[in-house]
């Protein structure tokens, strides 16, 4: 069976970016993310819908949440204006990017840009025996 999709278009708006971050940390705490991870992905999703928000030609942003065993897949994608790239890797929204993710990556193809975000979910912390 294929890893369940949650997918989201929302208005290229920055009001909108709320609704992106509230699935995407609604989906890692059902999935038993900690806290901090959850803070982690919600902040990662705001700062990559930012970034494509500033480089867009005006269409929706998409998110694509993909729940996988251990990890969250996120992809946030929309059609960018010129030829500039959407995230500078030496900017400090890239460094944020990169401490909130355990992995990171941008594309891209035929005027649609992409960053996909995936954290990997820990595990719990087992206090047996310890006393």
């Amino acid at each position: 069976m294929d890893a369940p999709t949650v997918t989201l278009r929302v208005p290229p708006l920055a009001d909108h970016v709320t609704l992106l971050r509230t699935v995407v940390s609604g989906i890692a705490a059902r999935r038993d993310y900690t806290l901090e991870q959850v803070d982690d992905l919600r902040m990662a999703v705001e700062e990559a819908a930012v970034l494509l928000l500033r480089h867009g030609d005006g269409t929706p942003l998409e998110l694509h949440a993909t729940v996988r065993p251990e990890e969250l897949h996120v992809e946030l994608s929309t059609d960018i204006t010129g030829p500039d790239p959407v995230v500078d890797p030496t900017s400090f929204s890239w460094m944020i990017l990169q401490a909130l993710t355990d992995d990171l990556s941008t594309t891209v193809d035929g005027g649609r840009a992409r960053l996909t975000l995936v954290k990997q979910r820990e595990q719990p912390t087992s206090f047996e025996g310890r006393g």
